[in-house]
């Protein structure tokens, strides 16, 4: 699924993976305040749009993902 959705907004939206469990991954989740996995954020710039842990079927991550679209 995830890959369906990086093929499928490539080049309008930015998707990374971060693994907390390296440096690279913990440095990036203190910066974002990110304190808990998995966690789906939208940001438009520096600005954080909408933030949303409760996203766990297929239809409400596509949906989410597209509302990026429609904010920005």
């Amino acid at each position: 699924m995830w890959e369906d959705l990086q093929q499928e907004y490539e080049g309008r939206i930015e998707f990374i993976v971060v693994d907390r469990e390296s440096d690279d991954g913990r440095d990036f989740a203190r910066r974002h305040n990110i304190f808990y996995q998995p966690v789906f954020i939208i940001y438009e710039g520096d600005t954080l749009v909408r933030q949303d842990a409760t996203v766990s079927r297929e239809r409400d991550l596509r949906a989410f993902v597209a509302s990026a679209l429609e904010e920005g």
